[in-house]
Order: structure tokens, then C-alpha cells, then sequence
């Protein structure tokens, strides 16, 4: 790989996180084929290099054959993950996430990252939790496919669970007041706008109009770093689960709230 090389094959990365060779579900994305045969061209050493550039930088490459499901015969796929204990470059902000699930203008960012949060631990039910999958099982995001309509189901079911159980059987109340508030298209919205910033990350794909898949990125990273987002501030929470780093923030910005709290 030379320089030029390298420099073609992150920057496709960066822009779609991950390259197949022979894709089983699309056609190949404009570019796709060249920088997959860069890959393919590539020495063991050669490829090491580059995963030493991206390694300060909080990325790592990884690459699937057809031993893994959903990859095609002969296929290949390469995917620009996360380093678990690592923040992507600041080029990627939370800010993303709040201005893309924002509904309304000025709502606080610590409203904005709840609904965010609620809406993704209901979007793992319904690939994980109801089907028996464990978060280990990376090949099962072949399978891990929903529509719009049964996400926004769920979570019109999760507000209505909240509204019932109210303060008094343990909910936190800053959490309560924040989902209890949604009026009329708020979740529909929401979780369009949801889908909207997960298909940009490249962890789900639009398999047909309103109906998706998790890719294999997304279930890898939620294979690696799932327990990493225990229990860790709502602002660290959205950059470890979209892979989208926050910067820096001030003592006054900082979000205490943590999942024991939203639940």
C-alpha cells in the first residue's frame, strides 16, 4: 500500500465504515471496488501498518471472510471499528447526535441524549432481547432485521410502560418528565430521526423502505463494547454506542444522568 493508497482507502472508510468485496445485499458504492482491491493486494505487514495509523486515532481495521454469515462466497468484508477504550477523532461529535435527534429547536442536550438512549436500549430489545440473541453473536445481525413501524411501536409501548409505573415504582423523575412530555408525531419523529443517524454510522442498513438490517460493524461493536457503556455518563454513552466522540466538555455541561437512573 502507498501513501496515496492508504489515504483512498480511509477516507472511504471514514465516510462508510466498512468495504465489501463481492457484497452480498447491494451493489457495490461508487469507488468500492478499488479500494477493496487495494485491501486485497495487501501484505500482512502492509496491513498492520495501516492499522498502526489508525490506531492513535481510535480506529482498528478488521476483516471478515466467507467463514462469517452473510459474507459472500469469495467475499470479503473490511470494517473500520471503534478501539474500545478509545475516542474516534473529535471530527466526530456528539453534537451529530443531538442536532439529528432534535426535534425541536432548543431542547437541552441532557432531553435529547435520554430519548436517544431509551430509544437504542429498546432497539437492542428487538434485535437481541426478544429473539434470544446474545450481544457475543455477531453473525446473527444477518438476522437482525425490523421495520420502522415495530420500532416506533415498541417505544410508544416503553412511554406508555413509563407513564403507568410512574415515580413511585422507581423511575427517576427527571427521566419521567423528559419521555412523558411527547406529544402527537414526537415518536415517530424521534425514532425516524433515530434510524436516520444509525444508518449514517453505518450500524444498520435499509434493506427496503422502512425496513432494516443491523450491519456486521454494528454488531461487532456492540460485541466489543456492549459492558463498556455501563453505567458511564449519557454523554459518554452516546459517543460509545453511535462511535461518534465527544469533545471535551466543561464541569457545567457534563450529564450525571446514568442508565440506573433512565431506566
Amino acid at each position: 500500500m502507498e501513501i496515496e493508497d492508504i489515504g483512498r482507502v480511509y477516507h472511504y472508510l471514514l465516510r462508510y465504515r466498512s468495504i465489501e468485496y463481492k457484497p452480498s445485499t447491494r451493489r457495490s458504492r461508487s469507488g468500492e471496488s478499488d479500494v477493496a482491491a487495494i485491501l486485497r493486494g495487501a501484505s500482512i505487514d502492509q496491513l498492520d501498518r495501516f492499522n498502526q495509523f489508525l490506531s492513535p486515532q481510535g480506529f482498528k481495521l478488521i476483516e471478515f471472510d466467507d467463514s462469517t454469515r452473510g459474507v459472500s462466497t469469495a467475499g470479503r468484508v473490511w470494517i473500520l471499528a471503534r478501539g474500545v477504550e478509545a475516542d474516534p477523532p473529535e471530527f466526530y461529535t456528539t453534537d451529530r447526535v443531538i442536532s439529528e435527534i432534535r426535534i425541536r429547536e432548543g431542547e437541552r442536550r441532557e432531553d435529547v441524549a435520554i430519548w436517544f438512549l431509551h430509544i437504542w436500549m429498546i432497539y437492542l430489545s428487538l434485535i437481541y432481547t426478544r429473539p434470544g440473541r446474545g450481544v457475543s453473536e455477531v453473525s446473527g445481525y444477518i438476522d437482525a432485521t425490523f421495520s420502522r413501524e415495530a420500532l416506533t411501536h415498541a417505544v410508544e409501548e416503553h412511554i406508555e410502560n413509563i407513564r403507568q409505573m410512574g415515580i413511585s415504582e422507581g423511575a427517576e423523575s427527571k427521566a419521567v418528565s423528559i419521555l412523558d412530555a411527547e406529544q402527537g408525531q414526537d415518536i415517530p419523529r424521534r425514532v425516524l430521526a433515530f434510524l436516520t443517524l444509525m444508518s449514517g454510522s453505518g450500524l444498520v442498513y435499509e434493506v427496503s423502505k422502512d425496513e432494516y438490517q443491523q450491519t456486521l460493524l454494528g454488531a461487532y461493536e456492540i460485541a466489543e463494547s456492549y459492558n463498556h457503556t455501563l453505567r458511564v455518563p449519557v454523554e459518554n454513552i452516546l459517543k460509545n454506542v453511535v462511535n461518534i466522540a465527544a469533545p471535551s466538555v466543561t464541569q457545567e455541561e457534563e450529564m450525571e444522568t446514568e442508565i440506573d437512573g433512565v431506566n
